[in-house]
This record gives C-alpha cells, sequence and structure tokens, in this order.
C-alpha cells in the first residue's frame, strides 16, 4: 500500500491508510509510515511558541497544547508572510468550459436552476477581465477560509527559535506522527519556489489549488515546514491524541516564570491522567553558531 502524506480524513482512501495504520501496533506503524506513504514524513514534526507567564491569553494558548491536547486553524489571513498561498491564476478552456466552471460556482452558492441561468447570461456577455475577477475571488474567498496549523522541521534552528518564540524564551514542542496519523499523517510538506504555483481556473482549478497550498516563497526553506490545511476550518479548534506530544524543549534563554508557568500546566496535563512529555533543555553551543539540546534532569 503507498500513501500520500497530503490527505483528508473525508477521503477513502486517506481513511483507509489511517484504519490500517490504528490496527497495527507501535513499531509496525513506525515502518509502515517510513517505508510506505509517499512523501515520506519526519518521525517528527515541531512546534515554536512563545509564551508570556503574566498574560491569561498568552497561558491559554500554550494550555491549548499541553492541557486539552487540541491545534488552533489559523486563515491564510493571519499569516506573517502576504505572499503565502498566492498564485498565478490563468483562466482557460473553451467557452463551454468557462460556462460550466461558472455554473458549477453558482450552484455552489445555492441558487436554482433557472437562477444559475440568469447569472450565466449576464456573465457570458461580460468581457474577459469580469473572468479574471471571478476566479481571482473566488480563490481568495477560498483560501481565506482555509484552516492552516504549521509545524517546523529542525528542533535545532537558531533562526525559528528567534522568530517564534520570542527571542530563545519560549518552548518547542516535539510530535511523534505515528502516535497520532489521523491528525499528522494530513501534513502537506511544503515545497519552496520563487515563482506563483499557476492555477488553471476552468480546467484544472483542483491541481492548481493544491500546488499553491504546499508552496511558499524559496527563502523560507530554512523552516523545513510541514502544515495541516483543512478548508472551510479556518479560526477552528481541531484535537490530537495526547500520546503524540513527546516532548518539550525549554528555550536556552526562557526565565524562571516561564518555566515554573510551563511546569503547572504539566501538572494540569497529569490530573487528567495524560502521559507525561519528555523535558529537554536547549543550551548554546561554546565554540560554534549552534543549539545543545540535553534531556532535563
Amino acid at each position: 500500500m503507498q500513501a500520500s502524506s497530503v490527505g483528508s480524513p473525508a477521503d477513502s482512501k486517506f481513511k483507509a491508510i489511517v484504519d490500517h495504520l490504528l490496527s497495527l501496533d507501535y513499531r509496525k506503524r513506525r515502518e509502515f509510515l517510513w517505508h510506505r506513504v509517499k512523501p515520506r514524513l519526519a518521525r517528527f514534526l515541531y512546534k515554536f511558541r512563545s509564551l508570556d507567564p503574566i498574560h491569561a491569553t498568552s497561558v491559554d494558548h500554550l494550555r491549548d497544547i499541553v492541557v486539552r491536547s487540541r491545534f488552533w486553524l489559523s486563515s491564510p489571513l493571519d499569516f506573517n508572510d502576504p505572499f503565502d498561498m498566492s498564485a498565478q491564476i490563468v483562466v482557460d478552456g473553451t467557452g463551454k468550459e468557462k460556462r460550466q466552471r461558472i455554473e458549477n460556482i453558482l450552484k455552489l452558492q445555492g441558487l436554482t436552476w433557472g437562477e444559475r441561468q440568469k447569472q450565466l447570461a449576464i456573465i457570458l456577455r461580460k468581457p474577459l477581465t469580469e473572468f479574471d475577477r471571478i476566479a481571482k475571488t473566488t480563490y481568495r474567498q477560498s483560501i481565506e477560509r482555509a484552516g492552516v496549523y504549521s509545524f517546523a522541521g529542525d528542533p535545532h534552528s537558531i533562526l525559528m527559535w528567534s522568530h517564534y518564540t520570542s527571542y530563545h524564551e519560549g518552548f518547542c514542542f516535539q510530535f511523534e506522527v505515528a502516535k497520532d496519523p489521523k491528525t499528522f499523517c494530513q501534513s502537506i510538506i511544503v515545497k519552496y519556489s520563487d515563482d506563483y504555483p499557476v492555477i488553471k481556473w476552468t480546467t484544472a482549478v483542483k491541481d492548481g489549488i493544491h500546488a499553491a497550498i504546499e508552496t511558499k516563497y524559496r527563502r523560507w526553506e530554512y523552516e523545513q515546514e510541514t502544515r495541516i490545511i483543512i478548508l472551510e476550518s479556518s479560526h477552528q479548534y481541531i484535537p490530537f491524541d495526547p500520546q503524540a506530544l513527546r516532548g518539550i524543549i525549554i528555550g536556552c534563554r526562557a526565565n524562571e516564570a516561564s518555566v515554573q508557568k510551563l511546569r503547572e500546566l504539566l501538572v494540569e496535563r497529569s490530573s487528567r491522567g495524560l502521559p507525561p512529555p519528555t523535558l529537554y533543555r536547549a543550551f548554546k553551543h561554546d565554540s560554534k553558531y549552534k543549539l545543545v539540546v540535553k534531556k532535563e534532569p
């Protein structure tokens, strides 16, 4: 059996693969993911997070991961990179294909057959620029409603710690894919490019959107990003199996108040009977520009 790391819970093939994985013991599940799932996901995915220990909202965001075992799906509108999920949209195809594409969009809007025919007649009389406007608008609206949760690939990345943990004062969470394939096998491995993906709006829109949501600007390559994307699900939570949280790395500049707040959250987690993640701490190397991660005593 072969699978893609791009999957959706609504997809029957994806569901069959997840059911098969869940029927295996832990060791065989890891072997299956390593040898049979292409493109291959890393064993561990990482999430860098900051923490303000005296700010209740900041603490509660960390509680979502540590205690409640859930991820918040952001909208692309929330991203720090306005180019993320951008695309070059090309209105291609014959007149008949354009007509069918517009009718499908109108159908999704809940219009009756008669209403669709009236709208079609109006739109088809408009110049080609109107098709461009419709194509760009429908794509933007679809992307804005997508729910996204991003992971990094390297817990030793100095840049990631600097950008996403308030200058190494926060934490890095380690998740193991094999412990929760239902959640993490949905992940898309991000590709990097200097050029926008092309969406052929009339004849190959699904393939184009797939390329757009998995592509970022080349200079972001150091993030080694993997992301969960669920359409029509922005600003919602998705649960994950608490067993998947295997470790937490404390930043090399984390202060005692932040570490104490993390330990309090771990006590909350323990009170729910959830398995304890292993604690680590990052340190600056003595002679090189690198981080050393050691297990906490």
